[in-house]
């Protein structure tokens, strides 16, 4: 179909063309408007019904935990250390349904552990100086500045000879220079060299004639550099030149460059838990490292500490089946001073009324009690506690689905009795236009009010779920038979089934019959008539929430909406599609016409004016 590319009205006839054809498109319009507006209220009843299934959903699930025992057999466990201690600090114990009450004696013995090797000391090489030799004389004033991690202090040594053929003077030495060094940065010790106030940042040592210098052995690793301090040469008789540095391990370069221990050989090889790796011998010591978290099967994790500059080899599992076990020909992990090459975890242990308990895991479950060990006990130590019934526990878990079941009713409720404003249709795009942001708020609230007033299905499913709640229990003793035996009753009939729970009431009779409390909610009969409040409930919206999906779509698992709701809305959105088409069509044909009309007149004037013409050459002559 061929449309006009351009359409200019009225040029002829004077008349607004536009206007008219508008004005004639609005009436076109109506039935098309009422199809969109009848479409709005489905999509908007469709949303209703799938947040109302959303919470039916959520009462649903909330049902099914209420037909188990957790729910209601709740224990708590009351005690202390022999001692009169609270025992919180070694073990932490949580009841379940299946706990038995009683008294309980528990040591705990042993922590499960992980397997674990580490270096034996810190992996990067000290800063060394060159060979000591002859006497070294220290003069009064010689000095040389140091900087540790960016603090900068003049180091001054006092006076002094010492004999580099002597292994004590040069023992002296070095401990004369790293009193001198910490002494600069604020340390002070005794005459044996042990900390009197202050932090040791460096530590000094003499090898094979060298001194070595490097951060103290429990202070973090951080840069060091040396800096001779100008015309003195103290620092180069210590054997290092101006600008010498320790800088910590770079994990992104050659590791066999950085660490003091070798690596023999051109490549890096090993062997952990028989699992095989190799690397060329500059490989990085982040790419070694990658490589062994990377590969599951072993069953271990490596890392670096930065702060004490060592390597940590670790299982992923604690207790006696996890372990580790290195061999190797490149002398990698000798080189990273591993004093060991193999390792096992422990089992957590305790004493559990006099019976051994061994588990892999300090997390554990015994007898229906789940213990958390977090620490061994001294020995002697021991902790006691009574398993008793925690009514409070059990109490909470009801009031909480009791305020489940009211918010629930009270929404499907609201919806069936909210008034509905017929007066009130969905906007079409041109009123919004018109309206301001505020005014469209307000209309579309009345618009959208009352679409599921009186819903059958809606309000089956709560006169269900109020006869759930206030039929006795078959086959329960006559005073434990219904929620109103136990302090659960409804009030105003014009609340329309909302429950209220007098706590001292449930509470006494959790206390007296938490079984009975039990099968009230959760006992499974034949029939409706057998079940309790929870096992009716949860049939009822299990059958309620499938309805309501076949209604409006929304399930779980639901990836095409083929409910009513949505069949109804696509085959309206087909009818508008249509009459859309229609419309362009009708628009069209509208424009013709006038458009043929302005030919018609235009003709006509110039049928005029010929004549005129004509009069008026005769007329003259």
């Amino acid at each position: 179909m061929s449309y006009s590319p351009m359409r200019i009205g009225g040029l002829v006839s004077g008349m607004d063309i536009d206007q008219i054809v508008s004005d004639l498109m609005k009436a076109e319009r109506t039935r098309v408007d009422k199809l969109y507006q009848q479409k709005q209220i489905m999509e908007w009843q469709k949303a209703d019904y799938r947040d109302i299934n959303l919470k039916l959903r959520s009462l649903y699930n909330t049902s099914f935990d209420m037909t188990l025992s957790s729910s209601y057999l709740k224990y708590k466990a009351v005690g202390t250390m022999n001692d009169g201690a609270d025992f919180s600090k070694y073990f932490s114990v949580s009841p379940g349904a299946s706990a038995v009450p009683g008294d309980y004696k528990v040591e705990v013995q042993q922590i499960a552990s992980y397997a674990k090797l580490e270096s034996s000391k810190a992996v990067t090489k000290p800063l060394t100086g060159s060979e000591l030799s002859g006497q070294i004389e220290i003069t009064d004033g010689g000095k040389f500045s140091v900087t540790i991690d960016g603090v900068k202090k003049t180091v001054e040594l006092d006076a002094g000879n010492y004999d580099t053929s002597n292994a004590d003077d040069l023992e002296a030495l070095a401990q004369d220079l790293e009193k001198a060094i910490n002494t600069a940065f604020g340390w002070q010790g005794d005459g044996n060299g042990d900390t009197i106030s202050g932090i040791k940042r460096v530590q000094v040592n003499i090898q094979n004639n060298k001194l070595t210098i490097q951060p103290a052995e429990n202070f973090h690793k951080v840069p060091i550099t040396l800096n001779a301090a100008e015309g003195d040469t103290t620092l180069s008789k210590l054997g290092f030149a101006d600008g010498a540095a320790y800088s910590p391990l770079n994990l992104n370069t050659s590791l066999k460059s950085q660490i003091s221990g070798s690596i023999e050989g051109s490549t890096i090889s090993f062997n952990i838990n028989g699992k095989a790796f190799e690397f060329d011998s500059n490989a990085s010591l982040k790419t070694i490292l990658d490589k062994i978290n990377n590969t599951a099967d072993i069953g271990v994790t490596a890392r670096y500490d930065t702060l004490t500059d060592k390597v940590v080899l670790t299982s992923k599992e604690t207790g006696l089946g996890a372990k580790i076990e290195i061999t190797e020909d490149s002398g990698l992990f000798n080189a990273l001073g591993f004093n060991a090459a193999e390792a096992v975890g422990q089992n957590a242990r305790i004493v559990l009324n006099n019976t051994v308990v061994e588990k892999s895991a300090n997390d554990f479950t015994v007898n229906g009690m789940s213990f958390s060990l977090k620490e061994t006990m001294e020995t002697g130590k021991a902790a006691t506690f009574r398993l008793e019934n925690d009514a409070d526990a059990a109490v909470e878990s009801i009031k909480k689905y009791v305020e489940l079941y009211n918010e629930t009713i009270d929404m499907i409720n609201g919806k069936l009795s909210e008034e509905r404003y017929r007066k009130f249709p969905p906007l079409t795009d041109e009123q919004k236009s018109a309206m301001s942001e505020n005014d469209i708020k307000l209309w579309e609230e009345k618009a959208k009010s009352g679409l599921l007033r009186s819903d059958s299905l809606l309000d089956g499913i709560v006169r269900k779920l109020r006869s759930a709640v206030s039929t006795p229990v078959s086959g329960l003793a006559k005073g434990m038979n219904t929620l109103s035996a136990i302090g659960i009753t409804t009030n105003d009939w014009k609340e329309k089934g909302k429950l209220y729970i007098d706590e001292e009431k449930l509470r006494d009779a959790i206390t007296k019959d938490p079984e009975g409390v039990m099968k009230l909610f959760n006992a499974s009969g034949d029939d409706s008539s057998s079940q309790g409040v929870a096992t009716r409930f949860y049939d009822i919206l299990k059958g309620g929430i499938q309805d309501i999906t076949e209604k409006a779509g929304g399930g779980e698992y639901q990836i095409y909406d083929d409910s009513i709701l949505g069949k109804q809305i696509r085959d309206m959105e087909d009818r508008i599609l249509n009459l859309e088409e229609k419309l362009v069509q009708t628009e069209e044909r509208y424009w013709q016409k006038f458009t043929a009309m302005e030919q018609a007149i235009q003709y006509a004037n110039q049928q005029s004016m010929w004549l005129s013409m004509q009069f008026n050459m005769y007329t003259g002559s």
